[in-house]
């Protein structure tokens, strides 16, 4: 339950903002339109600029046809390309970049002087002008230049890549003349280490008398082998072993399945395979046939011959391993037995009296090797530095483009209409925040205290005239319903309608509620109490020579100012003649004015009473007071809500009741709060009466004289 209240209010909430943005669409219109002019306007008169890109692919340092395989295996780096970009925009690239193409002479002829004509500012510039991409997961790298100048920004991009990559070449080179020349000196001094070493040995053999040059060493070191070999031996027995032991645990049916996982035998595979297929048949042809029948013999057969066949090959393969433990059994036992002789004979070689001939020894062959390595690393090097290299080739080279990319008209018009969208809307919202008007029926109820009871459309047309439509007639027929159970059990059949200001649709809504009054049958009276602004005497064609202000001022008796208008059943109380209405005024709160609520309440079944404004005059509260009950009319959007807020404690102070409230002029098609007021009546209108539409068309009573009274059932 809460959950489908949460999306209730949600969906609310959305149709709140929607409601704003639609019903303020020329303030986002203009907004957009403004911004999308003068984004194009700006843009027009931005300068044009042309970017040239050269694409080269960067590798580590090696040659292009690789002399020692092993000691030149790249390793990777993941700063490397990073490295490489910012080499690209350093001074050691650009400051040969710029002197090159003359820069700054070429600035200077197109007016583009640096302010001061240095390799520190040329160097700035160029840079800014600069801007290296690489491509993710490649050795790829771009070299992008700006310029107003769509040939000299290719120029300038090609020329950075021929510096950077002849810049590579000679800085590798002149790093690797450095290492030959270090490498050669550690040689020679090697060198000498070496030949003393060996001297030394052969001094002390002679003292010593060693019968053997070498000899201990040499045992030594095949010891060491035999020892590694004999540990290999030892755990490839082990392993045989408990191989043998586990796979003669295991039945005939589970060698059959675990076979297959320790040899890889052709033969066996197949043999295997067949097996289980002709197993899966014997399991089909149980099922369909009887186990005598032919096919499901046949096929027993053949598993049978099948699982001898895998019998005897498996007897071959445990017969093989065991051959394989037995002989490295024998291979184990051979060489615990060499290794036994050597090590008792090694152990003779080892003896102190020796001792000074193996150190020196030892120390001879150290120095030996450390020699070769150096000789061998140096004559690495030096035919790695003859090889030819690539570290860098240029993939694409820089042309001249054939369009400037900014400013980018498109792109700039899109995020512009974009911006302006969005300022649009924003305007709207902050328009509608400061907008206290009456937007929707929640704020009658809410700030008001008081139930609508009706909603009239925009440009409603007159009853009296027969210029409304028929959805506009239903809204002041839904008016009149609301009114008549609003007022409960209540015996009134006067009603003041009332307004906050001018202009928001009392007199009229007035003149068009007595209409659907009359529909009905019932003899309804409209008393036109503004006598500053009198209206009614215009809507039902009637003189205003004699009314209200008359009776007022005792000049005139009920019965004589009260006139039969155009419309049937409906009859008016004009205001009265304007001079005589002025003296009338103070009039409103005499005995007479009350005289005439109470007899015309008799009279009539609908008695309507036109006032002022409640906030301009005080007219309207003393007839409302009189009346005993009012209706107030609200304009859609017009006033402040704050307005019909303190009309209502105005009238409510004075002792009327306030029956409820008519919001008028609505878009009903801008406000879809209102929409389902009215937007489904013209289609079941349609539908219902179309017909009747046709047989009307001609005999609608839109030029009757004033002086005949049009009958508002014929057309509705």
């Amino acid at each position: 339950m809460e959950t489908n209240q949460t999306s209730q209010e949600s969906r609310l909430n959305f149709l709140d903002y929607w409601r704003v943005v639609k019903t303020r669409w020329p303030i986002v219109f203009v907004v957009f339109l403004l911004t999308i002019i003068t984004v194009a306007t700006v843009t027009s008169l931005q300068p044009k600029t042309f970017m040239a890109s050269v694409r080269i692919k960067v590798e580590p340092e090696r040659p292009t046809v690789p002399v020692f395989e092993q000691s030149n295996l790249p390793s990777y780096d993941p700063y490397f390309l990073q490295t490489q970009n910012e080499i690209i925009q350093s001074q050691k690239i650009l400051h040969p970049v710029i002197e090159r193409l003359k820069l700054v002479q070429r600035w200077a002829e197109r007016g583009e002087s640096l302010p001061v004509a240095s390799m520190d500012l040329a160097f700035r510039r160029l840079k800014g002008q600069i801007a290296v991409r690489r491509y993710r997961d490649t050795s790829l790298i771009e070299i992008a230049v700006y310029d107003s100048d769509p040939k000299l920004a290719a120029e300038i991009a090609n020329q950075v890549a021929e510096t950077f990559e002849r810049e590579r070449l000679e800085e590798k080179r002149r790093q690797t003349m450095r290492g030959l020349e270090k490498l050669r000196e550690e040689m020679a001094q090697q060198q000498e280490r070496m030949r003393q070493a060996q001297a030394k040995v052969e001094q002390l053999r002679k003292e010593l008398n060693v019968p053997v040059i070498g000899e201990s060493t040499l045992t030594q070191q095949t010891l060491q082998q035999l020892e590694g070999r004999l540990t290999e031996a030892r755990v490839d027995v082990v392993s045989r072993e408990t191989r043998l032991r586990e796979l003669k645990r295991l039945t005939q049916a589970q060698l059959r399945n675990a076979i297959a996982t320790l040899i890889t035998d052709a033969n066996v595979q197949t043999l295997l395979q067949s097996l289980t297929e002709t197993e899966l048949r014997l399991e089909v042809l149980k099922q369909d046939f009887g186990p005598d029948h032919p096919n499901v013999r046949s096929a027993l057969a053949t598993r049978d011959k099948l699982q001898e066949q895998i019998d005897v090959r498996l007897d071959g393969i445990m017969r093989g391993f065991e051959v394989d433990y037995e002989m490295a059994t024998s291979r184990l036992m051979e060489l615990q037995k060499q290794f036994d002789e050597l090590k008792n004979a090694s152990l003779v070689l080892e003896s102190e009296r020796f001792l000074p001939f193996r150190n020196a020894q030892r120390e001879a062959e150290l120095e030996t090797r450390l020699y070769e390595a150096v000789k061998a690393r140096l004559q690495q090097v030096s035919i790695d530095m003859e090889v030819p290299r690539s570290p860098v080739e240029v993939v694409d080279r820089a042309e001249p483009p054939l369009g400037p990319v900014s400013p980018n008209l498109w792109l700039n018009l899109v995020l512009g209409a974009i911006v302006g969208l969005v300022l649009g809307v924003a305007m709207s919202f902050f328009i509608e925040f400061l907008d206290t008007s009456v937007k929707v029926m929640d704020d009658v109820e809410r700030y008001l205290g008081l139930p609508v009871l009706g909603v009239v459309p925009h440009e409603s047309g007159s009853l009296a005239k027969g210029d409304a439509s028929p959805g506009e007639v239903e809204a002041y027929r839904m008016l009149r319903t609301n009114i008549d159970f609003s007022k409960g059990n209540e015996q009134t059949n006067s009603f003041a309608i009332l307004s906050a200001a001018a202009g928001e649709g009392k007199s009229f809504t007035t003149a068009n509620l007595a209409c659907v009054y009359a529909q009905n049958g019932l003899r309804v009276l409209v008393v036109d109490s503004d006598l500053r602004r009198p209206t009614q005497h215009e809507m039902f064609g009637v003189s205003h020579d004699v009314g209200l202000a008359d009776y007022l001022t005792s000049t005139k008796d009920v019965d004589q100012i009260i006139q039969k208008s155009t419309v049937e059943n409906v009859w008016i109380i004009a205001s009265g003649s304007r001079d005589i209405a002025q003296s009338a005024l103070p009039l409103l709160t005499s005995q007479r004015m009350n005289d005439l609520v109470k007899e015309v309440h008799h009279r009539y079944d609908v008695v309507l009473y036109d006032t002022p404004p409640v906030l301009v005059v005080s007219d309207a509260v003393i007839v409302a007071r009189e009346v005993g009950t009012a209706v107030l009319v609200i304009q859609h959007r017009r006033y402040p809500r704050n307005m019909a807020r303190r009309a209502r404690q105005v009238v409510e102070n004075a002792g009327a009741r306030m029956l409820g409230v008519v919001v008028n002029n609505v878009n009903i098609r801008q406000d879809d709060t209102y929409y389902y007021y009215h937007g489904y009546y013209d289609t079941y209108h349609r539908y219902s009466d179309k017909p009747k539409k046709k047989a009307t068309t001609a005999t609608t009573p839109a030029a009757k004289p004033a002086s005949e009274s049009i009958d508002l059932t014929e057309k509705y």
